[in-house]
């Protein structure tokens, strides 16, 4: 994330907002910085954003000052420290990260509250800390929900709004939010659906406001051949469904099918589909990970029609529907093909994707070679080995490993 920016942009509308507030130096009393934290970790977006508390900016002109003489200054493992401390409703912590970022020449802090969909959260004991000049006593109360509505946080005397309080726990039964928001929730838990028509729709048991309906007018089937033009293309639009021998017969021809779900809410038709391929040998379909254009790729290889990778970004619609349907068509729960991950990134968060390939952007030359030398004959049909799509295979692949690589050594150079 460029917090960077996002301080600038937050700094120019010279005031504080839904889900981010400034303060001129850190906390003083540890009681203060819970009560703020609560707030936070329950705001009332609608479209779920993350908190922020930003430190080093004045009070009322929203100057930058910086903190970097502030001696009550805290990282991230400090403050996990003390959240975890205390003793929650349901065990469930505020997920919070500190970032230093120099602004100006200053340096600022920023606390960020990740949104969660299970709030809300408060304490089921009460926190008391007294203020420096030791007369007064702050107090965040067990049992009492505090939040931040408009860009007001409830005070420590106060407890939330009757409408915040039905919103957070609204959004923990994902009932608010977009559909695409409410679609990744009743997806999360794939125990709770189920099919009574081999799997054309899917029914969950918790939310009878969702199904997942096949499209019979969709269906896509191509037999793969060495001696037919179409056996490229699917080879090149599916590398993952070819990453494994169980999914193709090698002297043999090979059926590719594709096929469409649509999902429904509160019996309307959602403008998100999933779409699903197997091959003659394959149980259950694969529903498609997320496409993206490497934009370098027709640099480096001069195949501009061959810049197309794959990935996965995990709690999204695609990852958590590929979970479901494995799950529920795969009859060797025990004996799971792991290959098309090794052409398929699977990441953290869109950031972090958006973070990686910068990375590889930073250090393309390094990657050029790993490309080019990687070795990927394992990985598809002995017919598609000329063709030119093994560049997908040899650029996701690679993708895969440097990401790996990247995590191991803290996101940083190697």
């Amino acid at each position: 994330m460029d917090y960077k920016n996002m301080v600038k942009s937050f700094i120019s509308t010279a005031s504080e907002g839904e889900y981010w507030d400034f303060k001129q130096e850190w906390y003083k009393n540890n009681a203060d910085l819970l009560k703020d934290i609560i707030c936070m970790a329950n705001n009332t977006t609608i479209d779920m954003k993350d908190g922020y508390i930003i430190f080093g900016i004045e009070d009322k002109t929203y100057n930058i000052i910086g903190v970097g003489d502030d001696s009550n200054r805290k990282n991230t493992e400090n403050i996990i420290g003390f959240l975890s401390s205390q003793i929650w409703s349901g065990e469930e912590v505020p997920n919070i990260s500190v970032t230093t970022v120099e602004v100006d020449g200053k340096e600022i802090d920023i606390l960020t509250i990740k949104n969660s969909d299970k709030t809300p959260y408060y304490l089921l004991k009460d926190y008391s800390k007294c203020n420096s000049d030791k007369k007064e006593k702050v107090v965040v109360k067990a049992g009492v929900i505090y939040s931040r509505i408009g860009d007001r946080n409830t005070s420590s005397a106060e407890c939330a709004t009757k409408g915040a309080t039905e919103f957070l726990w609204k959004k923990r039964f994902g009932l608010v939010g977009s559909d695409k928001l409410k679609v990744i929730k009743r997806l999360e838990n794939i125990e709770n659906w189920y099919s009574v028509d081999e799997f054309n729709t899917l029914y969950n048991y918790s939310y009878n406001d969702i199904k997942i309906k096949i499209d019979d007018s969709y269906e896509l089937r191509v037999e793969i051949d060495e001696n037919k033009p179409e056996t490229n293309t699917w080879v090149m639009d599916f590398p993952y469904l070819f990453a494994s021998a169980c999914n193709w017969n090698i002297g043999s021809n090979e059926i590719g099918q594709r096929r469409k779900w649509d999902i429904f809410l509160n019996g309307r038709q959602l403008e998100i589909s999933l779409y699903g391929v197997r091959g003659t040998r394959q149980e259950y379909f694969h529903i498609e990970p997320d496409n993206y254009i490497f934009e370098l790729a027709g640099k480096i290889w001069n195949l501009p029609c061959y810049n197309m990778y794959y990935a996965y970004i995990e709690n999204s619609v695609n990852y958590l529907a590929y979970k479901l349907f494995f799950s529920m068509q795969c009859y060797h729960m025990d004996q799971r093909n792991e290959e098309a991950f090794k052409v398929i990134p699977v990441f953290n968060s869109e950031n972090e994707h958006k973070e990686f390939i910068e990375y590889i952007k930073r250090n393309i030359e390094k990657f050029e070679s790993d490309v080019d030398s990687m070795d990927v004959n394992e990985m598809f049909p002995l017919y598609a080995k000329n063709a030119k799509s093994v560049v997908v295979y040899k650029l996701c692949k690679t993708m895969v490993q440097w990401l790996a690589e990247w995590r191991k050594n803290g996101n940083k150079n190697y």
